[in-house]
């Protein structure tokens, strides 16, 4: 997300109220200042960025959308803070500037995994000067008192332009080193927790259980809740934080360092920051420890009895359609997989499961093509001492679970402008599956559900079901959203102006 990350910048009183901590029931304009809007600058570099403005070819709006109600990706107190006023645009470029030591490391991991040859010699050189130019830039939109309320930078154009000008610098993946690795160690998870899932309830690979079938009826829910702590637990590994994540599930007052600079670390604190298979299972343990609804006594928004209670109705439990927009690689996007899975199963013959990813790069966000070896990696055949997940392998083999890109580029999500092949599979099910209550939308992380489309469910057609789902993992989410740094978000809400599914808001 573009608050989260392992280097966050002190935040004081002051700075959390200039983030924006008022709400702005209206939706805003998108900004028209030439010197702020990310279209214009786009258009005008397109020579040099060819890859980045084929990656939003032919975009629109999400068909699920309602297109009777204007859609605008801003949740209350973010982007439309930003837009109208010098402070709270100058407090997010700082939050922003802070991350640069931790995107710093990561370069260096990269080049480290990726090599001279395929990086040429001057990769850290052109690393630099992105920082330089990301600065300039930032500099540029934070000042501008002058400018009219609701037309300045927003936090979706500053991100957007930090992964433009990475491109610009021929930097086109700064997480790519850090992203394989975390990837792998996930997958090599996986067999282990999707097992333990599969102790409490378990779908026959190809034939599911039917209503009354299973020998505990309540065993259905408890495999959901699991998933879902799964989920929450993952979403805590945020840009390589191990380090923050160990503090995190081990130090009771919740802080969480700062990740040092690669050629400062020693052989010690590189081995903290990189967790093997073996560390990464025992982490992940403690973080599900740590977000577990009972340990917890309930999550603060919190619609778990309202997804169990969907999935485990009679006759038809689960939803027909669903969209996944994934997060983080690693941890987070075995989540995101784990939870298409368990969707998928108590849906039963005939759901179908999307996971979305970005199309091109953005932090450490997970893309398209890594998503597709994942899912490859942890459904192959042949292994010597496993043969692939068999549920999973038998539901992408049906079609039920699926990849496909979502044609965006950025930390946040804009709903407006999703790809074409997005747009195309979605447009395809409502030939068995109208827009309605068969639908669910689920938004991964506090880019795409906590920084944007906090209220997305008020922009979807009638019944269509959206759930936000994150770690809280930055004071500023916290306080916009009156809650605590670590608290989980588990919020369903349906479109169509009903009542919101979730208590606490």
């Amino acid at each position: 997300s573009a608050g989260g990350g392992v280097a966050w910048a002190p935040v004081t009183t002051k700075w959390i109220q200039l983030m924006g901590c008022r709400r702005r029931p209206s939706a805003i304009a998108r900004p028209r200042n030439p010197a702020a809007t990310v279209e214009s600058r786009r258009a005008s570099s397109a020579s040099s960025d060819n890859s980045h403005s084929r990656c939003r070819a032919a975009p629109g709006p999400l068909p699920l959308l309602d297109p009777r109600v204007p859609y605008e990706h801003v949740s209350p107190g973010v982007c439309d803070a930003c837009a109208d006023g010098a402070d709270a645009r100058r407090a997010w470029a700082a939050l922003l500037l802070g991350q640069l030591p931790s995107h710093r490391a990561n370069a260096a991991r990269t080049l480290d995994f990726l090599g001279v040859d395929a990086t040429g010699e001057d990769f850290m050189a052109r690393y630099r000067g992105w920082e330089a130019d990301y600065e300039a830039y930032l500099a540029a939109v934070s000042g501008g008192n002058d400018i009219p309320a609701g037309q300045g930078a927003t936090l979706l154009d500053m991100v957007e332009e930090k992964e433009r000008l990475l491109r610009v610098r021929g930097l086109p993946d700064l997480f790519a080193g850090m992203k394989a690795e975390e990837n792998a160690i996930a997958a090599a998870l996986f067999p282990r927790v999707a097992a333990e899932i599969d102790d409490i309830w378990e779908p026959n690979p190809g034939a599911w259980y039917g209503p009354g079938e299973h020998p505990d009826p309540a065993a259905k829910g408890r495999m959901l809740a699991a998933v879902f702590e799964c989920c929450l637990a993952g979403n805590l590994f945020d840009a390589g934080s191990a380090a923050a994540l160990q503090g995190v599930v081990l130090d009771a007052e919740h802080v969480a360092p700062s990740e040092p600079e690669e050629r400062e670390q020693t052989d010690e604190q590189k081995k903290r920051y990189r967790l093997d298979a073996a560390q990464l299972a025992d982490t992940f343990a403690r973080a599900r420890a740590r977000v577990s609804r009972d340990a917890t006594g309930g999550w603060r928004y919190d619609s778990l009895d309202a997804l169990v209670a969907r999935a485990t109705r009679s006759p038809a439990g689960g939803w027909r359609r669903v969209i996944i927009f994934c997060d983080n690689a690693g941890a987070d996007a075995m989540g995101m997989v784990l939870l298409a899975r368990a969707l998928a199963a108590v849906g039963g013959k005939g759901t179908k499961i999307a996971l979305a990813a970005n199309t091109t790069a953005a932090l450490n966000d997970i893309t398209h093509a890594e998503l597709q070896q994942f899912l490859l990696d942890i459904t192959a055949r042949g292994g010597e001492e496993r043969d692939g997940d068999p549920i999973l392998g038998a539901q992408m083999a049906g079609k039920m679970v699926v990849a496909v890109p979502s044609g965006q580029s950025s930390t946040l999500l804009d709903l407006g402008h999703t790809g074409q092949e997005l747009n195309a599979w979605t447009e395809a099910q409502f030939a068995q599956v109208p827009p309605g209550d068969g639908w669910l939308v689920v938004l991964d992380g506090m880019g795409r559900s906590l920084e944007s489309n906090w209220n997305a469910a008020s922009f979807m057609q009638p019944g269509v079901q959206v759930l936000n789902l994150a770690m809280i993992k930055s004071e500023i989410n916290a306080a916009r959203l009156d809650a605590q740094v670590y608290d989980c978000v588990v919020k369903l809400q349906r479109g169509g102006g009903d009542s919101p599914l979730t208590p606490n808001l």
